[in-house]
């Protein structure tokens, strides 16, 4: 390829050479085709300074106002950012002696337009679920950490947690772990039989028995509910977006030096083949059977 000026963002732009340097081919790149910027008519700058607001967890007001653009707009730019964080979270695995328990949210609809509402409108109260406790009214998050601080928060459907949601979440990321520390949910004795770990277990309601405790992982699930908090409701649709988004801070914060985490966070988005589409982010899928979670509403008048 050959250089041939700049893009109007004032990005390298390249002709192919194979055809000599009259490209007659008609084939021209830049530095940023096929990344997350491709197709941008925002300058280099912006696109910088979103990630920047990124790592620092403003509001979509927030990055609307530092980066003069529209709130519309700057709620794209979040999301096209947060997807491009899935190749990184899914090569996370766990190493060694690592704990695990689950997190559990009520379903937020927030978003959703009135004729797609999988259930009828309600008062809204204190709690937007009739059922007590653990229900297929509540979204099972599996969280796990290991001694090295590798993080894995997903989302595994409804209701308590299954061994079969344990597969799904951590089936092929275990494979150099030898102890499990866990609460006394019966899932986990089969899913460590299966994979050859060894069960670490806590008494329901405690955090620690003994020398075996989750005191890690329960402190994860504190900094997930003060992370969460700030946004004033996340939609289940988008609700695994933002648990990568604080595995990945929790994740450079840990390994990085400060002034090194914006590079390594840059670095990670702006990659080849990471180019996300605007509807990508609106056909999002939402990670729970809704149709099962309101499944008494839909036989409701």
């Amino acid at each position: 390829m050959n250089k041939n000026g700049k893009t109007k963002n004032g990005v390298q732009k390249y002709i192919c050479g194979s055809c000599g340097y009259s490209g007659s081919c008609g084939y021209t790149c830049s530095e940023t085709t096929d990344t997350i910027v491709s197709y941008s008519h925002l300058s280099f700058d912006v696109w910088s300074n979103v990630i920047d607001n990124l790592l620092n967890g403003l509001s979509i007001r927030r990055i609307s106002e530092e980066n003069n653009i529209s709130v519309h707009t700057s709620f794209r730019l979040r999301h096209k950012v947060l997807l491009a964080l899935k190749n990184f979270v899914k090569s996370i695995k766990l190493n060694g002696n690592a704990q695990s328990d689950e997190k559990y949210f009520q379903i937020n609809l927030k978003g959703t337009k009135t004729q797609n509402m999988p259930r009828y409108s309600k008062k809204r109260t204190s709690t937007t679920s009739p059922y007590r406790g653990i229900s297929h009214h509540k979204v099972c998050t599996v969280s796990s950490i290991d001694e090295e601080d590798n993080l894995i928060l997903k989302i595994v459907g409804l209701g308590r947690c299954t061994t079969e949601m344990l597969e799904s979440a951590l089936g092929n990321k275990v494979d150099n772990v030898n102890d499990f520390n866990t609460d006394s949910a019966t899932a986990y004795r089969k899913f460590c039989k299966n994979h050859k770990i060894k069960l670490n277990t806590v008494p329901s309601g405690k955090h620690s028995n003994g020398n075996i405790n989750i005191s890690k992982i329960n402190g994860i699930h504190s900094q997930l509910e003060t992370w969460l908090s700030k946004f004033k409701g996340v939609s289940i649709r988008h609700l695994q977006e933002y648990l990568d988004w604080l595995v990945f801070i929790y994740t450079m914060k840990k390994k990085f030096n400060l002034n090194k985490i914006k590079t390594e966070f840059y670095n990670t988005v702006v990659l080849d083949n990471n180019y996300v589409k605007a509807n990508d982010i609106v056909k999002l899928q939402v990670p729970i059977d809704l149709n099962i979670a309101y499944a008494e509403y839909q036989h409701q008048s």
